[in-house]
């Protein structure tokens, strides 16, 4: 009869010893015997709604803390601040008759006098590889079914047929890369992703631009041959990307000159950010890489892995304009009309920028034509100029809720509501692990009773 009424007691005194140990505002009232229960009542429910409106606040807090943890502040930038001089790339189709037929010959043994009709089709094929982009695979539909076409070095292929406006291997301004626009021509410091035979070209290196040094450049594209030329201007360490926000691009056309004034936008960080997780700050650092194929991180590099990485996904291959990389099959005709029905482009790639980047924009552009049609002297004449201003003010990424403000931010909501501390929380779970050690103890004795019962039994029937 005494053992229950101890264990009840027992229980009641834990409770009662966590109130009253407790410096949670309200918590020993609603553990007083000598109060009214209406009373301890009215206390418990303060206890509750205090309870509520501090959970409240703090998850208030981490959601602003996962999703606003910086902002963006204009600061005055030093004079004798240096930028990176901006990179170009400049991109045409340019193919010769005779490079065609020449290639019709070695490819095929075809010869398109001799054969006008399978010339022709050759012909045609070279013409829209030549002009194939990662948005207009389905323009290799006509040529489904050929099984010659497969198995084919489409780079050599375009290498061969645009030989004419290639740079010389040495020395070079600008060096060839193939991109998702086709065989193009870069500044890029990244280049050698882009081009299969990296080793036998160079390209200039990074160019310094202050206050006080120059900020021009000037090309003359192709060797002034009469051709469309498409200007792609972006930061020289990362890869051009087509119809991407950081990439500028503009259409050069055939004949004109062009000046162009760029105005540099710059974006820095402030060392606290690098303590934030990347999934809060939404930027990464060079030397933060989770690229697979490619080291280190760049967001150029990044998409280029999301398209070839989808890409296999889908149809087991990657396009041929991929030229770095897994080492995984170069996508067929079929291939490539694979992913033009797979919705390619329809997943969007979630790269996360660089902290410290900088972007450009265009603000005044001048062209300069021939003359009238007669006038033959653009190929002597046709130049690019670019300028760059570099900007008195730009753009900084400042932490304004780290992670120690979100604990004690975590900390002024429990003291505000419910008076508690530090102190207050680990009391709570050393009273939780006492508690625990007890019932462990008392579980420990129960289990030795019934056996103890057992080996006296015998002893009093003997008596008997």
């Amino acid at each position: 009869m005494g053992t229950p009424g101890k264990k009840s007691q027992e229980a009641h005194n834990w409770g009662l010893e966590v109130c009253q140990a407790s410096s949670i505002h309200g918590m020993p009232y609603a553990a007083r015997r000598d109060l009214h229960w209406s009373e301890r009542l009215f206390w418990l429910a303060m206890v509750v709604v205090a309870t509520y409106y501090a959970v409240d606040t703090c998850l208030a807090q981490w959601q602003r803390f996962r999703n606003n943890p910086i902002v963006y502040e204009y600061e005055y930038l030093s004079g004798l601040r240096n930028f990176t001089f901006l990179g170009l790339t400049l991109c045409t189709n340019y193919e010769t008759p005779e490079q065609v037929d020449m290639l019709t010959k070695i490819i095929w043994g075809i010869n398109p006098e001799e054969d006008p009709d399978k010339g022709a089709y050759y012909e045609k094929f070279l013409y829209v590889l030549n002009r194939l982009e990662y948005t207009n695979l389905d323009t290799l539909k006509p040529f489904e079914n050929d099984t010659s076409l497969d198995n084919l070095d489409y780079v050599d292929m375009i290498f061969k047929l645009q030989s004419k406006v290639l740079p010389p291997p040495w020395p070079t301004l600008l060096a060839p890369i193939i991109t998702e626009v086709g065989l193009c021509q870069t500044t890029s410091q990244l280049f050698h992703f882009g081009n299969p035979d990296a080793n036998n070209f160079n390209v200039t290196p990074v160019r310094q631009c202050g206050f006080f040094n120059d900020c021009q450049f000037m090309h003359k594209p192709f060797n002034s041959i009469f051709t469309h030329v498409y200007m792609y201007l972006h930061d020289v360490n990362e890869m051009m990307l087509p119809h991407d926000s950081r990439t500028l691009t503009f259409n050069a056309k055939t004949k004109s000159s062009y000046v162009l004034k760029l105005l540099v936008n710059s974006l820095s960080a402030d060392g606290e950010v690098r303590n934030l997780p990347v999934a809060y700050r939404k930027c990464r650092y060079h030397d933060e890489n989770n690229l697979q194929y490619y080291s280190p991180y760049h967001p150029s590099l990044c998409r280029l892995e999301c398209r070839i990485d989808w890409a296999l996904t889908l149809c087991k291959c990657k396009p041929y304009f991929y030229a770095a990389g897994p080492k995984t099959p170069i996508c067929t005709i079929s291939g490539m009309l694979c992913l033009a029905r797979s919705n390619w482009l329809a997943k969007p790639c979630e790269c996360f920028p660089l902290c410290k980047e900088s972007t450009y924009s265009l603000i005044e552009e001048y062209e300069q034509s021939g003359g009238d049609q007669s006038y033959v002297g653009e190929q002597f004449e046709r130049t690019i100029i670019i300028k760059m201003d570099l900007p008195k003010m730009g753009m900084k990424r400042r932490v304004v809720f780290s992670t120690d403000q979100l604990i004690m931010s975590f900390g002024g909501a429990i003291g505000l509501f419910l008076g508690a501390s530090f102190m207050t929380i680990y009391g709570l779970i050393s009273l939780f692990l006492t508690f625990l050690a007890a019932k462990c103890k008392c579980g420990s004795r129960a289990t030795r009773k019934p056996a103890t019962s057992r080996t006296t039994i015998p002893q009093k029937a003997s008596f008997y």
